[in-house]
Order: structure tokens, then sequence, then C-alpha cells
């Protein structure tokens, strides 16, 4: 993710909907908690077991799935706003292997020190002292405010509150900066949620916060539910606040797929109106793009590659987006299965140009082994247990349901907006 440069798009980016007025300046819409009952549940196993080679292969693919929708949807970031892509684009997987960028490097960093202090909750003295060494290029808007307020002396979450970071009120980096807490918590959501709102706080807020909690909360679950994913959807909507404009804009995204089943540029520009103008979450948010997501995996049909095309031609923060569904496609998929796709070029390489204390060069499946050291972590202490059998090692894991861990607060702030130019 980086910042538009166009002075009209960036005006376009802070635009606020509204109703009603106060000193000149609109407030935001607040949207009402779809009515009826919270989405059922059906009960998950208590216990999963996995071998060892499984569950590698699961983090590997949702690691890769991320890496590819990210780099390969570089290309798109941004590059459709008002309108879709014409047509869904065609690329290859990594054919010159992965390199550093906001939306893995970050999270990345985290891993690593994660693993090194062998703690899944980094302190957040040592989170600053990490960003402060580390996250001198390649942040923009809220991550970029953070790194500046602690140069300032202030520490997270103090440097995702709303009042010192203008961006923390919307900002995505609550979705691209937290899928990998999924791939650490593997059939544990509320973990995953938990870790996503620990690392998020640090640069954001309010309702981004509802997204720090879905997005590995489902990618968590999909390690351990083989449904349909629209049922895997279902559940990870329990760790969501109702009340929330994500939970909101998911449904008004299964809405209008279910409308336009066969017109996905329809859906689309349903969810720009309502959305982007009506309600004014711009295109680096996080209702906007958790919507255009939905859309992408409803398309796709769980096709990898098809995903990812939608998830790319949908626009927004394409990048983002592709790599989140690719995520969360990654887990279901594993590495294997994506090694058999026509498109698959990997090259197992990582090229880090961005964060100094990281290895220059690493393997993206050495990545994906520091991954599965947390996740043994995360599972043995929460109640799981490693077992020994004579094929290999395998993982009992103790199956935590989805629920709401913090929710949206009751009268959330927005700075003022300035309206964008017509």
């Amino acid at each position: 993710m980086r910042v538009i440069r166009s002075e009209s798009i960036l005006l376009c980016l802070v635009v606020a909907s509204t109703t009603l007025a106060l000193a000149g300046q609109k407030q935001p819409l607040q949207v009402a908690p779809p009515e009826g009952p919270p989405p059922s549940q059906d009960t998950l196993p208590r216990e999963v077991t996995l071998s060892r080679d499984e569950l590698y292969d699961r983090i590997y693919g949702g690691w890769l799935g991320m890496l590819i929708g990210n780099l390969e949807g570089l290309p798109h970031e941004f590059k459709y706003l008002d309108e879709p892509r014409e047509s869904l684009p065609e690329f290859t997987f990594l054919a010159q292997g992965a390199r550093s960028d906001d939306d893995s490097d970050i999270e990345l960093t985290h891993l690593y020190f994660m693993a090194q202090d062998k703690t899944l909750k980094l302190p957040y003295t040592r989170i600053a002292e990490i960003w402060k060494a580390n996250m001198n290029k390649g942040v923009w808007r809220a991550n970029k405010r953070a790194r500046e307020l602690m140069e300032q002396g202030v520490l997270p979450p103090q440097t995702g509150d709303v009042s010192r970071n203008k961006h923390a009120w919307y900002n995505l980096s609550a979705q691209f900066c937290t899928e990998a807490y999924g791939l650490v918590c593997p059939g544990l959501p509320q973990l995953a949620a938990e870790l996503g709102l620990y690392y998020a706080k640090v640069a954001v807020s309010q309702e981004p916060l509802q997204a720090a909690q879905f997005w590995p909360a489902f990618i968590s679950l999909c390690f351990v539910d083989h449904r349909p994913l629209e049922q895997v959807l279902d559940s990870a909507l329990q760790a969501l606040d109702r009340r929330s404009s994500l939970y909101a804009a998911i449904g008004d995204a299964r809405e209008a797929y279910r409308k336009h089943p066969q017109d996905w540029k329809a859906a689309r520009a349903h969810i720009h109106k309502r959305w982007r103008v009506q309600e004014g979450w711009n295109e680096n948010a996080t209702p906007t793009n958790g919507a255009l997501i939905i859309l992408a995996l409803l398309y796709g049909q769980e096709d990898f590659y098809k995903t990812l095309q939608y998830a790319m031609a949908l626009g927004y923060d394409a990048d983002c987006n592709a790599a989140t569904a690719g995520c969360i496609l990654g887990v279901r998929w594993g590495q294997r299965r994506l090694a058999r796709l026509p498109q698959y070029k990997v090259q197992d390489i990582y090229i880090n140009r961005t964060r100094p204390q990281l290895p220059e060069k690493m393997r993206i499946s050495e990545q994906a082994d520091l991954i599965l050291q947390l996740a043994e972590q995360a599972i043995l202490q929460n109640g799981g247990r490693k077992v020994r059998r004579p094929d290999g090692d395998a993982y009992t894991i103790t199956v935590q349901s989805p629920r709401l861990l913090e929710p949206l607060p009751d009268q959330p702030r927005r700075p003022p907006q300035r309206q964008p130019k017509k």
C-alpha cells in the first residue's frame, strides 16, 4: 500500500459522509445494525489434530497467498476508484520471487522478533524500539504517523489514538497488517483476534479495530472449518460488533452478490455508491475494502486465481485486498495445491529492502517455518498438545469459537474532513 500522489485523489480519500452538521463540519453517519439475529454458528469440533506437514503446508499456503496477492496486485493499487477495471487481469505468481512491501514486511518484522523473543505479544516499549530501528521508510498514513509519534516519545497504543493520529479512524493497516496473526493461531480465532487487536492498536483505533479482529479470526477458522467458505464467513462474523460499518458492509456485499450473481461490476457499483459516496468511507478504509474482498471471494467461488483477479479488478486498495483474499484461500488450499496451478512460477526467495534488522534475503519457505514455530507456541499455550506419531509429529488443537473481544465505541470520533473536489 502506498500514498496516492494525485492531490485530487488525496482529497477524495478524506471525504466524510453526513446528515448532521456541527460547527460547520459534517459528522459521520451512524450505521444501524442489521435487523434479525446474528448469523448462526454451527458447532465447531472441540479438538482438531493436524499433522506437522499439513499445518506447515496450510501456513505456507496462507503466507504465500498473501505475498502473491500483494505483489502481483501492486500494479492495480488505487488505479480503479470510481469504476472497477474493465476486465480481469492476467498474472503469474512471483516469477522473480518476493520482496519487501508494507503489506507483508510490517507483520514480518513483528513475527521475526516475536520468534526471537519467544513471545506472542511484544511489549509496546519493545515494539517502539523495533519500529524506531526498522520503520523509517516504506510506511504510510497511519503507520507513518505512529512512527512520527514514537519519535516524540509517544508509545503504543496512544500512537493509534484518533486524537493523535489523523488516519487512525479509517486506516486499512488494521487489515493488511494483521492477516499473519490468523496464521499464527490455527483454530484459535479468539487468540487471533486478540493479537490482531494488540498489534493494530499501534496505528489505529475505533472502527478499524473491528477489521483487526475479523480478518485474523476468519483466517484462523480456515485451518479447522472445511465447510463452504460462506459458512466459515458466517462463523467469523461472530468476531465483529454488529453495529460496525464493516459488519454492515459485508452484509451489503453479500446481498449485492445475490442480486447480481453474474454481474460483478453492478455489485461493485452498489458498494461504491453506498459505502464510498453515501457513507463517506474512503478508498483506504476498512469497510470499503472489506466489502470488495467479500465480493472477490464470492465471485471467485474458492478458485484461488480467479478470486485474486476479482480482488485486483474491483479496485480501491487492490493489492491489500488481493493479499487478504490470497491468505484466506491460501490456507484453504495449502502451498502444495497452489504449486500445481499453471500460473505458479514462484521463486522461493524474499528480498528485504526496508527493515534493517531483518535478513536481506530469506526464503519464503523459511518465513513459513518461522510462523509454524509461533503457531506451535500458540497451540501449546492454549490447551493444545504435540503428538508423536509413527508417521511424524502432529498437533492437537483445542479449537476456539470466534467471539467479539472489543466492541465499537458508542460514539466513534472522526477528525474534521474537507469535502472532495468534484
